[in-house]
């Protein structure tokens, strides 16, 4: 039987609270530079303008924006459950639905393109949090109804981790656990998740997430890295590329984007500008790694950018960028100390634009150079108090790009960015990288630990 939720409640966020949507109108505010006091929301760059809050999803883990005709979604998890939001106006969220579904921890919430199916990987038998039902294995939620959204289905087997879970399919009938194997949730004989026995890693070893681009391929974060097909037969993909060279980023492989995917082309080896070095739409692949308790960012993993040329004839990814933080010398842009780890999280691509979760860090902003992968920062978002998750591009009817970041200890905090205001100088990066250098989260360390630990299958940790 379904629950009663709560639904169509209209409400705009400010400076942490929820008010009614008539009784205020949001103004945002541009925070100056070089400040001497976090403004409303935190420190931020000239080019982001904080919009507010909601903070009733906190603890917040993992989302998924989806695009349903004219209006957008955001599908959140967290250690309470799922919720949904109508953003098609990013600066006024509508509250859909929610699902009670106390489970620890769900990162990467696949949504199917139609928006009715939801898929929660929840691994908590590695962070010890096995106190609810649903805190381990694969969910599906029915989501038809957006306002009553209802779990419909569940497989959990014992040692059988999936930190994460991806559709292969638009539809999320089959799903390719981090685990290496692929499940059926056709649902042809009942509303059942059934293992395979396939794997779409055909060689052992750590795995973290796998991602569907836009052309229908998936590429797992792993290593080796692999690049799948499973248009044709998802239930057995053919293998297009393997492998992964030595890379300056060797850290664990966290999370991945191919912009420009469906504009790919193979290269004709008889054309002229068959081998010319420059990055053509879909052959640009972007990266993040992740370390834990690396407290002096000694060998820290971080953003990177890859050629995938050639990739349909089985050449291996090539590595090209990687932005590092770092500790050392705040004159070179550095931050001096990092308390509870060295480490991005997820993140999300719009026109050459990468938005990315940097834990106590905030939210990062960079520059993609298409033709090259060259990485630069653009902008940033710290509050004072953060262990930020995710990052998800949105845009509202007039082409304003919004983000929305998923947050461990403030829910959702909504931000816009824009293009045309100036970038900060090295040297307000160089601030904005200290502003939580007292004021970390104790218990990032430990979900960290935990999140890294199950990725990895519980055989440690670097």
């Amino acid at each position: 039987m379904r629950r009663v939720h709560a639904v169509l409640l209209a409400i705009v966020v400010i400076a942490g609270g929820v008010v009614p949507a008539e009784a205020i109108a949001v103004t945002p505010r541009v925070v100056p530079l070089m400040q001497s006091d976090p403004g409303v929301g935190g420190f931020m760059s000239p080019n982001v303008t904080y919009i507010g809050t909601i903070p009733t999803d906190m603890p917040a883990v993992g989302g998924r924006m989806v695009k349903l005709g004219d209006q957008k979604r955001f599908y959140v998890t967290g250690g309470s459950g799922l919720t949904i939001y109508d953003v098609t106006d990013p600066a006024l969220p509508r509250l859909l639905g929610t699902l009670a579904f106390p489970h620890w921890q769900n990162e990467d919430v696949e949504v199917s393109d139609d928006g009715i199916r939801v898929v929660i990987s929840a691994d908590g038998r590695y962070s010890g949090q096995t106190i609810f039902p649903h805190n381990t294995g694969i969910h599906v939620v029915d989501a038809s109804d957006p306002f009553m959204p209802e779990l419909v289905a569940t497989y959990s087997a014992a040692n059988e981790l999936n930190h994460t879970t991806a559709c292969a399919d638009p539809k999320c009938e089959w799903l390719y656990g981090s685990s290496g194997f692929i499940y059926d949730a056709t649902f042809t004989s009942g509303n059942e998740i059934i293992k395979t026995g396939v794997r779409w890693k055909p060689t052992g070893g750590a795995a973290h997430a796998l991602n569907r681009d836009d052309a229908g391929l998936i590429i797992s974060d792993s290593k080796p890295r692999f690049v799948l097909d499973p248009r044709t037969d998802p239930a057995h993909p053919s293998v297009l590329a393997e492998g992964m060279p030595d890379a300056v980023d060797s850290a664990l492989q966290h999370n991945n984007v191919r912009p420009r995917a469906t504009e790919w082309e193979p290269r004709d080896p008889e054309a002229p500008d068959y081998e010319d070095p420059a990055l053509r739409p879909g052959e640009l692949f972007i990266a993040n790694s992740e370390t834990n308790f690396n407290t002096d960012c000694t060998d820290p993993g971080g953003l990177s950018t890859w050629s995938m040329v050639n990739f349909d004839t089985g050449a291996p990814l090539e590595q090209l960028d990687t932005f590092f933080p770092q500790n050392g010398n705040e004159i070179e842009g550095d931050p001096p100390v990092n308390l509870a780890g060295c480490s991005g999280h997820w993140f999300t691509e719009r026109d050459g634009l990468v938005t990315a979760a940097w834990f106590e860090h905030g939210t990062r902003f960079f520059d993609i150079d298409p033709t090259n992968g060259d990485i630069t920062q653009v902008g940033y978002f710290q509050p004072v108090w953060t262990a930020v998750s995710a990052a998800h591009w949105v845009v509202d009817a007039d082409g304003n790009e919004y983000v929305y970041t998923v947050d461990y200890v403030r829910g959702i905090d909504i931000l816009r960015f824009d293009r045309d205001t100036d970038v900060p100088s090295r040297a307000d990066f160089a601030r904005s990288w200290d502003n939580t250098v007292v004021t970390h989260v104790p218990a990032a360390a430990a979900e960290r630990y935990s999140c890294r630990l199950g990725a990895r299958g519980g055989r440690g940790l670097r």
